[in-house]
């Protein structure tokens, strides 16, 4: 697939500030179009990278119910709670977003985070998902640093360890699945922001 440039986060500036801010709300839209949106094309790209966050490959004949979100809560850049219901069996999903443009994660943030989620919603029925998504492409310095940071955070003690899932990483052309003949959606607020270069 060939790549347009694109405007959306191009003017004057000599930093790359608002990038995380604008993929929190880019992702927060995503999902909540995956419960239903008149644009099919979109609605079939969100629906893949909802189902691609809670782990399941195939959407067909499920039921999104339910989506809820919340930025910068406890300072976790996306918190999600998901109700699907698949196969007639309801299932509640949890996503955690931790995004990074060009930095590495700081502060023990991710073992911090995972603590955070662990503690307020122990007793909840969620089947958790912890995922960094990041700028850096996998061949990247930044992409194998974050990797080891995610590695790292997996083998901090955790107390609820049999209740959650590790940090997974993603790259940012990655959360939407790029198949053969992957064409624009018609949707310019996803197609400048996803298909489009920004460099």
């Amino acid at each position: 697939m060939e790549f347009k440039d694109s405007l959306f986060m191009k003017d004057c500036s000599r930093s790359n500030y608002g990038y995380e801010a604008m993929l929190d709300y880019q992702l927060s839209w995503l999902l909540r179009v995956a419960k239903g949106h008149p644009n099919q094309d979109l609605l079939r790209v969100a629906r893949s990278v909802l189902f691609k966050l809670i782990g399941k490959k195939d959407s067909s004949g499920a039921t999104i119910q339910r989506v809820e979100i919340w930025k910068q809560w406890e300072r976790i850049d996306l918190t999600a709670e998901i109700e699907v219901v698949i196969n007639d069996k309801l299932e509640r999903h949890l996503v955690v977003i931790e995004d990074k443009a060009y930095t590495l994660i700081h502060d023990d943030q991710l073992t911090s985070y995972k603590g955070t989620i662990n503690a307020y919603y122990r007793g909840k029925e969620y089947t958790k998902h912890f995922w960094v998504i990041t700028y850096f492409e996998q061949w990247e310095d930044g992409y194998k640093a974050i990797e080891k940071q995610c590695q790292a955070a997996k083998e901090e003690p955790d107390k609820d360890k049999d209740k959650d899932t590790d940090w997974k990483l993603l790259s940012f052309y990655d959360v939407i699945e790029w198949k053969e003949g992957f064409k624009d959606t018609g949707s310019d607020l996803f197609d400048e922001f996803w298909l489009r270069k920004w460099s």
